[in-house]
């Protein structure tokens, strides 16, 4: 582009209280075990919507989302309170921070070229900032462009919710848009039943770094399912296609680690995993709150092979699912964060975490004028690799934060290359008959 993107706040930013005050019996809310060991940050994600080329009703669908959120607000009232004491939620009914803001560009510019580090101007906030742990617990940016366009930026915190949880969230905020009766109720039982809080425990931050850059790349059905018959063995005959990406992007950032820094060199991972149904009984999709849990895998190898590293990945998750459970009990810990940030610095170790949210149902999302034409998660600032699925489900992005010298070699690895297309446009889909624009 000729001039630089700008999106200006304009207007005065709300804060969005329930539209049924929080009865006196749930005003204190306690946040589970697992709520309290997530580091305290906003989960972020960014959905973009064509707004069906109307553009003089800017005012109206703010409104609009206003209204639905006061709704919605009613049923998720953990998230207009403040939380206090690292133990327990005020469901004082302070409201949400809505703000309202305007891009002097078109939608199509910014999904042409996706810049990753750009896409935190549609965010009312920093993804890692303390107030995740003090202040509003759900902010939410809405964007609106010249085209018509909205992107809808939100960040809720870290404390309480997961991936699975931000998603029904965001759905039930569209059904009740859409003035639909679909919207489901939040189940809030985690610290009632499985996990109880420790109130000896005090919050952490995240790792993070400056030197650090996030790239996109997509990776399409076609190709996925090329490389899933590459990485098949006797030993795992049908990889999913998420072990597959996991293994060749596992490999690809630690063969550009290992250039770079010599070698021997142990590659760690850690995975998110849904503890929803390994809970005995199982526990509903609806079940709100921080229900993850982590597994690792390395790698010690001086020849990578993906094979191997997809075995390797096979075998993490399934040790998880025999005791991983009853040592993230006994530890309470997803990853000690003492052990994180002894990882993060050990010049003799690369750390890597994966965070699988392809099943986030992003593209089902809609506020009354259609599903979101892209979807996409703002730039970290430590080793991370954020998984999402494209917009027709069938493949998925890989969103890559490495720092900017192991990012040099990593975007550039032929075999990578082989698989993922670097940055393509969000405009556009594959089918049969090549790529087709949906703007």
């Amino acid at each position: 582009m000729d001039k630089p993107l700008e999106v200006e706040i304009k207007g005065t930013t709300e804060m969005i209280k329930p539209s049924s005050p929080t009865p006196d019996h749930l005003r204190n809310f306690n946040l589970s075990l697992l709520d309290q060991i997530v580091p305290v940050e906003y989960t972020a994600v960014v959905l973009f919507y064509t707004g069906n080329g109307d553009v003089n009703n800017a005012a109206k669908k703010s409104q609009r989302l206003k209204t639905s959120l006061s709704r919605t607000l009613s049923s998720f009232y953990p998230y207009a309170g403040r939380i206090k004491d690292h133990k327990t939620v005020e469901c004082n009914d302070n409201g949400a921070v809505f703000v309202e803001a305007y891009a002097d560009c078109c939608l199509s510019d910014i999904l042409h070229k996706p810049d990753q580090k750009f896409l935190r101007k549609f965010l009312p906030t920093e993804i890692e900032s303390p107030k995740a742990g003090t202040g509003p617990l759900l902010l939410v940016q809405a964007t609106f462009f010249k085209c018509g366009g909205v992107a809808l930026g939100n960040c809720l915190s870290h404390k309480m919710a997961d991936g699975n949880t931000t998603g029904f969230f965001l759905t039930s905020w569209g059904a009740n848009s859409r003035g639909s009766n679909k919207a489901l109720i939040p189940l809030f039982i985690a610290a009632s039943g499985l996990f109880p809080p420790d109130h000896s425990l005090a919050p952490y931050m995240d790792v993070i770094g400056s030197n650090f850059v996030t790239k996109r790349f997509v990776l399409y059905e076609s190709k996925i399912a090329a490389l899933r018959a590459k990485v098949s063995s006797a030993n795992v005959p049908k990889p999913t296609r998420v072990e597959a990406v996991t293994a060749l992007i596992w490999k690809c950032v630690t063969t550009a680690a290992r250039a770079n820094r010599g070698f021997p060199r142990v590659s760690q991972t850690s995975h998110s995993m849904n503890l929803r149904k390994m809970v005995v009984p199982p526990l509903p999709n609806y079940a709100a709150g921080n229900i993850i849990g982590d597994f690792l895998a390395q790698t010690k190898d001086k020849k990578l092979d993906l094979e191997d590293l997809v075995l390797k990945l096979r075998k993490g998750k399934e040790e998880f699912r025999k005791k991983g459970l009853q040592i993230l009990l006994k530890n309470k810990s997803l990853t000690n964060p003492e052990e994180l940030s002894n990882e993060v610095e050990n010049e003799h170790k690369d750390f890597y975490m994966f965070s699988d949210i392809s099943r986030f149902p992003a593209y089902e999302i809609d506020y009354g004028w259609g599903r979101p034409l892209w979807v996409s998660v703002p730039n970290y600032r430590h080793n991370m690799v954020m998984l999402v699925s494209t917009s027709d489900g069938l493949g998925l992005e890989a969103l890559v934060t490495l720092c900017q010298e192991d990012m040099a070699l990593f975007e550039h690895d032929p075999e990578l290359l082989a698989f993922a297309d670097y940055n393509p446009s969000a405009l556009s889909v594959p089918n049969h008959l090549g790529f087709v624009s949906r703007l």
